[in-house]
């Protein structure tokens, strides 16, 4: 993982604990593409990395071990998994099942405040496409979707869908860097219109279709990442 990577590390807020800023931090920098498939690092580095005792980052590594984010070799490097053919499958098949109905879930507890949440990361989601910024699209593409699912109170849900991104934007990142942004196309305004109309059914529509956008392209890419 590239040291810039740790630059872009919120502080710590003293009411939270250590342990749980480590694993929230490990869990951003994954969602956000900063992890790369395939390139380790050791425990002790993140450890310094983030200025904290190795005791939380070994905690955070094994809740992410055991969540499928991460792997670990036997010289204790830990490291984002590769892609395989099997693993995209189901990935995809789970989204696509899972995220629209979190979604349509969600909607009744979208309030104002969180509907121009949303509208704000769509702009700067727009800007990152048409400037060309990898970086920024993954970080915005993913505040979007969680912007929607974290309104719903699912105890549930919420944790899984968490999971299934941890495993899979990482890949996301790489196949998006080398395709470049203006290939990529997102259903964020379809999405926004639903949330506008209170329509569950249009808003569960437009995130299956957001996920299922660009899952070619990115079918293509396994066994390149």
């Amino acid at each position: 993982m590239p040291n810039k990577a740790f630059s872009k590390v919120k502080p710590r807020q003293p009411a939270l604990p250590v342990n749980e800023w480590v694993y929230a931090t490990l869990c951003e920098l994954i969602l956000h593409g900063e992890f790369v498939p395939g390139v380790t690092i050791t425990l002790r580095g993140i450890a310094e990395s983030l200025d904290v005792s190795p005791m939380p980052v070994r905690e955070a590594a094994s809740r992410l071990i055991s969540e499928g984010a991460l792997e670990v070799s036997v010289k204790r490097r830990i490291s984002v998994s590769q892609m395989t053919q099997e693993k995209f499958d189901e990935l995809v098949l789970a989204r696509l099942s899972l995220e629209p109905e979190l979604a349509a879930l969600a909607l009744p507890y979208i309030d104002s405040e969180r509907l121009k949440l949303l509208i704000d990361i769509d702009k700067k989601l727009d800007v990152a496409i048409s400037t060309g910024n990898i970086e920024d699209y993954t970080k915005y593409n993913c505040q979007f979707h969680f912007g929607i699912y974290e309104a719903a109170p699912s105890p549930v849900l919420l944790p899984i869908i968490k999971s299934l991104w941890l495993r899979f934007s990482p890949f996301y990142r790489i196949v998006a860097g080398r395709a470049g942004t203006q290939t990529l196309d997102d259903y964020h305004e379809a999405a926004i219109d639903a949330i506008k109309a209170g329509d569950p059914v249009a808003l569960a529509k437009a995130i299956h279709e957001d996920i299922e956008e660009g899952m070619d392209m990115l079918n293509e890419s396994i066994g390149t990442s």
